[in-house]
Order: structure tokens, then sequence, then C-alpha cells
């Protein structure tokens, strides 16, 4: 089902790219604020999945299906521009919230490795404290605002939000092409 996955030695790489907070969180509220409420955790789909591709029964795989902009995201251009500075195609594109002392359990999600050449998740924090720990392989990431992270989520991987409010995240599944595997690899050997 899937190759073996031991060639890419990193396991998270913070990219040589940043986005202006500012106008990020300003967005981001304004998208979230007519969203229904919700308890523990929500996803708000920033692009769905449109026509299937009948040939194809994995997943994983980033054509089986077309992906489209939600309505929601035509009404975030600063995030539009975010995911046109990626040079590389996007898949499934969502905004992560979990609310004030929620966690997510550790988990795999072993299809999201760069060894695949298939997808890679991006993580872009909009909300997030320094009471948010992000555990990868049992480190906490030192997660910023605004930053562009890389994470092999193949490998076990918790959130666990000890604030008083809520962390957001943008969440950006991408196809790995050269562009992509050179940028992860820059920030790797710079963290």
């Amino acid at each position: 089902m899937f190759k073996e996955a031991t060639t890419f030695p990193f396991d998270r790489s913070k990219l040589n790219i940043r986005y202006d907070v500012e106008r990020l969180q300003t967005e981001v509220e304004q998208a979230i604020k007519h969203w229904p409420d919700y308890v523990y955790y929500s996803v708000i789909p920033l692009t769905m999945a449109g026509k299937r591709n009948d040939t194809i029964t994995d997943y994983s795989n980033p054509n089986w299906a077309t992906w489209e902009d939600t309505p929601l995201l035509k009404k975030c251009p600063y995030i539009q521009e975010v995911l046109d500075s990626l040079d590389c195609k996007k898949t499934n594109v969502r905004l992560l919230r979990l609310e004030a002392g929620g966690i997510v359990q550790e988990h795999t999600d072993p299809q999201l490795n760069i060894d695949l050449d298939n997808q890679v998740r991006l993580h872009i924090p909009v909300f997030v404290s320094r009471s948010v720990d992000f555990l990868l392989n049992g480190t906490k990431i030192p997660l910023k605002a605004g930053e562009l992270w890389y994470m092999r989520l193949s490998d076990p991987h918790s959130v666990h939000n000890h604030g008083q409010t809520e962390r957001v995240q943008l969440s950006i599944d991408v196809v790995v092409n050269d562009w992509i595997r050179n940028l992860i690899a820059q920030g790797a050997l710079e963290i």
C-alpha cells in the first residue's frame, strides 16, 4: 500500500516563509465568527473534494478527486494569497480549531510523509500561545503565528491546548514536488 519511508532524515522543518500575522488573524476571525459554535474540536473546510476519479480507490492519492475552493475561501483573499505563494498543488485546506483545554490524542497519519512522494501537510499557526503543545515524537514544536511548518505526521503526534483561548491553525495538504522538498530540506537544516 505505502512504500517504505526512510530517506528523508527530518521529522520537522520550519520553512523559510512567513506570513502577515495580523492579516491572517483578522481574516480568520471574520471567517469563523459566523461559523457555528463547537465543542472540543472543529474543522472548517476551505477546499472540498469535487469530481471523483473512480479509477483511484486510495484516498491518500491526491488525484482521487478534483479540489475546489469553498465559498468561505472565496471570501478570504489573504488566505488565497498564502495558498498562491506555495509553488505546488494544494488539495485539502482547512482551519483547525481546538478549544481551550482541548486535546488531540496522540495518533499517526501514515500517508503524510514526504518520503512517500505523495502528499504532506503544511501548518500555519494563526492563533497559538505558549500554552499550546504540539508534540511530534514526544518533542514540543515551538510553533508561532504566521510561521510555515512541515511535520512528518506519519510519526506520533498530539496537540494539548492548556491555554484559555482556542488554538486555530491553517492546515494545507500539498502534493510533493521538487520545490516543496527543497523548501523542507532548507528549513530543517536551520532549526
